[in-house]
């Protein structure tokens, strides 16, 4: 008789997956005052005082999940890619934000 194998852990994955979401609830109202400030109005622009935080908040968070999601998939030896797609987009929401303070 054999042995069942042990289920594959998932945590990478996971954690991948909730800092892609994560970052992409940051990203879409940021996008959707573009959108109206180039396209309908362009007093719309003033939202972004409102959305640059939020996509500030999202992507640091982002940032971590994926950073989590990269030390899980080292030890569980499996994929990295969710994580890594989570660390490009909280990545990009935070070059703005730099940009800002930079000058």
């Amino acid at each position: 008789m054999s042995q069942i194998p042990p289920p594959r852990r998932r945590r990478a994955l996971g954690c991948g997956i909730a800092a892609t979401a994560v970052a992409l609830v940051g990203i879409v109202p940021t996008a959707i005052v573009f959108v109206l400030a180039s396209a309908m109005d362009p007093n719309y622009g003033w939202l972004l005082f409102i959305t640059l935080p939020i996509a500030v908040f999202f992507g640091s968070v982002a940032l971590v999940l994926g950073v989590i999601g990269i030390a899980f998939a080292l030890t569980d030896r499996g994929g990295y890619a969710w994580p890594i797609v989570g660390i490009a987009l909280g990545a990009a929401q935070l070059i703005p934000a730099a940009a800002l303070l930079t000058g």
